[in-house]
């Protein structure tokens, strides 16, 4: 919900979906977007994909919640998923010269930002990074 409220601020159109038709309706209605049925996302022409879903999470690692043939030179890919955090998702995007971000960096920068908040100091990223990362390589990262 906080991304689709991001993306909405920035004057971006939102298209929401879910393997639930009823929770994409009802989330869109919600963030003011436009609700797509799951089996049509491919065709949406997308500039910016996000997902949000735990579909490529560990255990379940060989799958994705985007066919590769819908990844276009230039688009970006934000997988929220941080375990791993090169899902088959980001891989398959890299092939594709996407933009991508990962679960990862989603996670550092929300703790960067909170450390500004706390410290008004500017946050150490590659230790927050690293530390995060050693966090969970128990977790096949």
């Amino acid at each position: 919900r906080a991304i689709g409220v991001g993306v909405k601020d920035r004057g971006a159109e939102l298209l929401v979906t879910s393997r639930t038709y009823e929770r994409a309706i009802e989330l869109s209605t919600k963030l003011e977007g436009e609700a797509i049925v799951w089996e049509e996302r491919h065709s949406a022409n997308a500039d910016v994909l996000i997902n949000c879903t735990p579909v490529g999470m560990h255990p379940k690692m060989n799958d994705t919640p985007f066919e590769e043939a819908g990844l276009t030179r230039g688009m970006i890919v934000f997988d929220t998923i941080y375990n791993p955090e090169q899902t088959l998702l980001i891989k398959q995007a890299r092939k594709h010269e996407c933009r991508t971000v990962t679960g990862v960096e989603m996670f550092v920068r929300q703790a960067e930002l909170q450390f500004k908040l706390f410290t008004s100091e500017d946050a150490p990223l590659d230790v927050m990074r690293e530390t995060f990362r050693r966090t969970i390589s128990s977790a096949n990262y």
